[in-house]
């Protein structure tokens, strides 16, 4: 369907086609990803994002600039997925691991900014928008708890046992997946907002000047 709406479009006139593609592609849990990293999705979502890849990149000529993106996760008020589950958490629980990961995210008005400056330039090619922070998970579940008002105590008691259970759930919440910065950078500054504002618009709070 990607690719019939990218036919559609080419053979209207349009001079640019942005594609939201996945970090999915890649098909890890954990570690880093740089410009050598081999695609190899795993899941069924992952799987048709590459797919859509290889289908639309060749339709990139002098007269139709294909941008695909690769974003990580992406978070924002009323976001699904991991992001309402930790914030939950961090409203309940009075202790929480203290593990220092670092996790490549992006802020939807981030990833939103991004996409305008990439349509003003009319722009093609491979793009990996994050925030230029990376974040801890601990280091969410704070902040989310922080704006609310609310005090979360970090230990790294459980620490050893968490190293034990390797499950890939936990892989996903406390493991490291990031973007390496450089594949990350563009002429134009697109990170609107930094991490801590970025968590009071999404809990929507107000933000402090």
């Amino acid at each position: 369907m990607a690719f019939e709406v990218a036919q559609k479009a080419k053979n209207a006139g349009v001079k640019q086609f942005v594609f939201l593609s996945s970090m999915s592609v890649y098909g890890i849990d954990s570690g880093m990803i740089d410009a050598n990293s081999r695609l190899n999705p795993k899941s069924h979502y992952g799987k048709s994002k590459m797919q859509a890849e290889e289908m639309i990149k060749p339709l990139n000529d002098e007269k139709f600039n294909v941008a695909i993106l690769r974003p990580p996760m992406i978070y924002g008020k009323g976001c699904k997925g991991n992001y309402p589950r930790l914030a939950n958490l961090a409203l309940k629980v009075p202790i929480f691991p203290e593990i220092n990961n670092k996790r490549s995210m992006i802020y939807i008005d981030n990833l939103s900014e991004f996409v305008k400056v990439l349509i003003d330039d009319c722009n093609s090619g491979m793009f990996f928008p994050q925030n230029s922070e990376y974040v801890s998970t601990s280091e969410m579940v704070r902040t989310i708890a922080e704006v609310h008002g609310k005090k979360v105590l970090m230990t790294r008691l459980f620490n050893p046992f968490l190293r034990l259970l390797k499950t890939r759930t936990l892989n996903k919440v406390f493991g490291d997946l990031i973007y390496e910065k450089r594949m990350s950078e563009y002429k134009k500054e697109y990170n609107v907002n930094k991490f801590i504002e970025s968590i009071q618009l999404t809990e929507n709070m107000e933000c402090s000047d």
